[in-house]
């Protein structure tokens, strides 16, 4: 039970009015007898102890009654449904994309502050036999906790460590894990704290049933905002300089002037001044020479959301490739390997090899008495040997009609194989986990597997006995096959909250990423699956592959936050009511207001006193 106005408790301060008033105001009633004699034989009791015993009669008690059921009514008291064992279940969807870190409205700290705030209140309101589920609405919703009031304490320790990062929020998937959690439970109800900064929500949740009630809270205000939304690099052909485009944006009522700012590996290469009309946006472009890694764009300085007025990119398109080739003596096969763009190529005759360290080994016509370990690319492989089942007579199918896997679709996209000719080429028998990319008939041509910490593509026929070397097919597949057996470049930027899938390098055993603030993340790598992982933060990111304690490759990547979606600071109109959910302990519907049913018992208690005065009157008898 709890008492919205305890000065209305002073009203029992009555009571012990009553009682003396009712002392005061006793008197004895005149009675008609036919003689005096017998009262004089009955004891006499002392007026002085008679005035100190305060007389118990059905009116005082009635008088008592009614003023203390009024006094108690004036302090407005409301009882819980949790004190009667009622069960309430809440789930809180709380936005945690990159508008929540700009300023709330009256309230001194940011729009992710006051939506913890407004959590740990709405927490403390849940009953006894209630629980609360916190779940954030970020580029991807996750489920944080779960938790009765004994858990209170490590529900506040999970709303302590959410932070305002990432583009986008993923509130129909948040929506989803909150009627998921509150599936089959009585008395369940979802509030969302949102800035409502959400342009495309309406359109998400566009006829999207009503499972569980929600309750809308926009912590959110109208701010202006200016944004670097794009950052965008194309190389010219050769090495000629390279063309830079950015795009800015003005999310505000007023026209703004700022300075735009261009670095190119921590040089500043130009400041421009720019003129944004309301919702309005500029585009500029630049010409930087060609041999930059990084470029960095910003804006002069600060606003709502300083996070947007900062955008970087990665000028470094392809990986770095050692290539080792195993071959007898030079061959197209060599001359198309060192036209790829950023391989590496050593040359070594088959007596010579002692083993490969590189990312790329190339078998032309040998095979070694090991796979090595990164990628292996063999072409015309002998008889012979233990490392893979091949015959020793080529042969020329019947049916020599060339055919695609669905595996080989991205190898072969726009090549034309119609005037290939290919030759007699040995039977080759490829492991069961391999699949076969390109076949003739019945013939496996090319075939990749995986292979422990090895990536294998083999080509079976002959380069010498074909015209593929003379076609423009070949340097193109030999650079689609380079790729496809290395690990490809990070992403030149990326969104703040993407989740990124990269292809580690096969020997890799653990990623390395670090984070703009120097923490460092560490991934274990699964041989043959992709690693993924989401930087929410800002800036420029530091991965590294390691095999064991060896590094392999280090690269950046920048991480942005200017998104057209996420930088129009504005609130949006939600599907739902907007207001404050009846859960605290003074506004709610989890609690009932008390008082009206005290007034009502105070006066029928007074209608009681008044029926029984004038029901014990009778003719002939007079109070005095």
């Amino acid at each position: 039970m709890s008492i919205l106005a305890p000065l209305g408790l002073l009203a029992l301060l009555a009571l012990p009015v009553i009682i003396v008033l009712h002392m005061l105001r006793e008197r004895r009633r005149r009675v008609v007898v036919p003689s005096l004699l017998l009262w004089q034989q009955l004891p006499q009791q002392r007026a002085a102890r008679r005035r100190r015993r305060p007389p118990l009669t059905v009116l005082l008690l009635l008088h008592l009654l009614a003023a203390a059921l009024l006094g108690f009514a004036l302090a407005r008291p409301q009882w819980s449904l949790a004190s009667f064992g009622a069960e309430r279940h809440l789930a809180l969807v709380i936005g945690t994309s990159a508008s929540m870190a700009a300023p709330a409205p009256g309230f001194s700290g940011s729009r992710l502050d006051a939506a913890r705030a407004r959590a740990r209140t709405l927490i403390g309101s849940v009953g006894a036999r209630g629980s609360t589920t916190l779940i954030t609405a970020g580029p991807q919703a996750r489920l944080l906790d779960a938790a009765g009031p004994e858990g209170a304490a490590r529900l506040a320790a999970a709303l302590a460590g959410l932070s305002a990062s990432g583009a986008g929020s993923d509130m129909a998937g948040a929506l989803t894990l909150a009627e998921t959690a509150l599936q089959g439970r009585a008395g369940g109800q979802i509030v969302v704290l949102t800035d409502a900064a959400l342009p495309t929500l309406a359109a998400e949740l566009g006829g999207r049933p009503v499972v569980v009630p929600i309750a809308w809270e926009s912590l959110g205000g109208p701010l202006d905002n200016r944004a670097l939304l794009t950052l965008a690099a194309h190389p010219r052909a050769g090495n000629g300089p390279v063309h830079v485009y950015a795009r800015v944006a003005n999310y505000g009522s007023q026209p703004l002037r700022t300075v735009v700012r261009l670095a190119g590996d921590e040089r500043v290469l130009d400041s421009r001044a720019v003129n944004l009309q309301p919702d309005g946006e500029v585009e500029l472009t630049w010409t930087v020479p060609r041999g930059m890694t990084l470029l960095r764009a910003e804006l002069d300085g600060e606003d709502a959301l300083p996070a947007d007025d900062v955008v970087a990119l990665s000028l470094v398109q392809n990986r770095p490739v050692r290539a080792l080739l195993v071959a007898a003596q030079p061959t197209a096969l060599e001359r198309a390997l060192r036209a790829v763009p950023g391989l590496d190529l050593e040359l070594v005759s088959p007596a010579d090899y002692r083993g490969s360290t590189a990312d790329l080994t190339v078998f032309d016509g040998v095979l070694p008495p090991a796979w090595p370990a990164g990628g292996v690319l063999v072409v015309h492989p002998p008889a012979g040997s233990p490392l893979l089942s091949v015959s020793a007579t080529p042969r020329t199918p019947a049916e020599p009609a060339l055919s695609v896997s669905p595996a080989g679709s991205a190898l072969f996209d726009g090549v034309s194989l119609n005037t290939v000719e290919f030759g007699a080429a040995p039977d080759l028998a490829p492991p069961e986990r391999a699949a076969v990319l390109l076949a003739r008939g019945d013939q496996p041509l090319i075939a990749s597997w995986r292979s422990e910490t090895s990536t294998i593509a083999v080509w079976s026929f002959d380069l010498a006995q074909s015209n593929l070397t003379t076609r423009l097919a070949f340097p193109l597949l030999v650079a689609r096959t380079v790729r496809e057996l290395t690990p490809p470049a990070p992403p030149a930027a990326l969104l703040a909250g993407a989740v990124v899938e990269l292809r580690p390098d096969p020997r890799a055993t653990t990623l390395e990423l670090t984070a703009p603030d120097g923490a460092i993340t560490r991934i274990a790598v699964t041989p043959g699956a992709p690693a993924r992982f989401n930087p929410d933060q800002p800036g420029i990111y530091t991965l590294a592959e390691r095999a064991g304690a060896r590094l392999l490759y280090e690269g950046r990547i920048a991480v942005n936050a200017g998104a057209a979606f996420e930088s129009d600071l504005r609130p949006q109109s939600l599907p739902g009511p907007v207001a404050p959910p009846a859960l605290s302990g003074t506004e709610g519907a989890a609690n009932r207001p008390l008082w009206p049913w005290l007034a009502a018992v105070a006066l029928l208690v007074m209608l009681g006193e008044w029926f029984y005065v004038h029901g014990r009157r009778a003719p002939g008898l007079a109070e005095g």
